[in-house]
C-alpha cells in the first residue's frame, strides 16, 4: 500500500469523481454515476471513502451501475453470518473480500481501468491516508471498518478504521489532478424530530453531524457538489431500501444537471 500523492499519470484528468461514506446509503452514488453519464460527465479519475470507496472500485473496474445495483441485489451486504461478538466489533467485514475477489479477481488498484484513491483513518497516528496502489480488498477493508461494529484492519505496526472518521468525501488526492471535480454526499445532516430519535437514529445522527464539518469543506473545492437531501430517511443498513435509495438519488441528481 502506498499513501502518497504521487501521481501515476502525467495527463490531466478531464472529470474527477470523489464518492463518500454513507452505508447502504452509498447505494445512492450508483443514482448519481447513472445520471452522470447520462448527461455525459463520465470519470476518468475516482476517489472515495467507505462505501463510496467500494461502489468507486467496482465502477472503477469497468462496471456499470447496471450491472453494480444488480450484484448488490443479489448479495447482502451485511449477511448474518457476519454477525459476531468480538472486542473490535460485532461484524465480520471479510464478506467485503469475497465480494471482490469474485467480480474484480486482479484484486489490486493496477488492475483497474480508471484510477482510484481510497482513504482510510490510521487509528494509530490519527492521520488520514489515501490508498492507489497494492491489494485493492485491503484498503477497501480498512475504509469501510466503522469503529465498534467492523474490527480494525491492521497493516504494517498500524491500525485502519473508516476513512469518514477524518474525510468523508475525499478530494485531496485529486486535487490538481483534474479540470473538473464532482462530489457526492449521501449522508446530509437533515433536521429530524426529537420524538423520532431512536437509540439507532441518535448514533447515525451523532456520526453525521460529527463528519458534517470536513464535508462542508470538501465539498467548496468541487466545480459540482451533489447532496442528496433528506437521506437520513434511510436506513445505513436497510437492503429492503436499496432501489428506493437508488431511484431517490438518480432523480434528484438527473433534475439537478438538467439546471446545470
Amino acid at each position: 500500500m502506498v499513501f502518497n500523492f504521487k501521481k501515476r499519470w502525467k495527463r490531466p484528468h478531464k472529470v474527477g469523481l470523489v464518492l463518500s461514506g454513507g452505508g447502504l446509503r452509498g447505494i445512492g452514488h450508483l443514482g448519481a454515476i447513472k445520471a452522470l453519464e447520462e448527461h455525459g460527465y463520465r470519470p476518468s479519475v475516482i476517489s472515495g471513502c467507505s462505501m463510496g470507496a467500494i461502489i468507486g472500485a467496482f465502477y472503477a473496474a469497468g462496471y456499470t451501475a447496471d450491472a453494480m445495483l444488480s450484484i448488490i441485489e443479489k448479495n447482502n451486504l451485511f449477511p448474518t453470518t457476519s454477525f459476531r461478538l468480538r472486542t473490535s466489533g460485532f461484524l465480520d467485514s471479510h464478506f467485503v473480500s469475497r465480494m471482490i475477489q469474485k467480480h474484480i479477481p486482479a484484486n489490486t488498484f493496477e488492475s483497474l481501468k480508471t484510477p482510484l484513491y481510497v482513504a482510510a483513518t490510521n487509528f494509530t497516528s490519527g492521520q488520514i491516508e489515501y490508498f492507489h496502489s497494492g491489494t485493492l480488498d485491503e484498503a477497501l477493508l480498512a475504509s469501510s471498518s466503522v469503529p465498534l461494529m467492523f474490527p480494525a484492519v491492521k497493516h504494517k505496526g498500524s491500525i485502519y478504521y473508516d476513512g469518514g472518521i477524518l474525510d468523508n468525501l475525499p478530494v485531496k488526492p485529486l486535487l490538481g489532478q483534474c479540470k473538473f471535480l464532482i462530489g457526492v454526499h449521501v449522508n446530509a445532516p437533515n433536521r429530524i424530530m426529537a420524538d423520532k430519535l431512536s437509540p439507532a437514529k441518535v448514533f447515525d445522527r451523532i456520526t453525521h453531524l460529527a463528519i458534517g464539518h470536513s464535508v462542508a469543506e470538501s465539498a467548496k473545492k468541487c466545480n459540482l457538489f451533489l447532496e442528496p437531501p433528506e437521506m437520513l430517511q434511510f436506513g445505513m443498513f436497510e437492503k429492503k431500501e436499496v432501489m428506493a435509495i437508488y431511484e431517490y438519488v438518480y432523480t434528484y441528481v438527473s433534475q439537478r444537471l438538467t439546471n446545470v
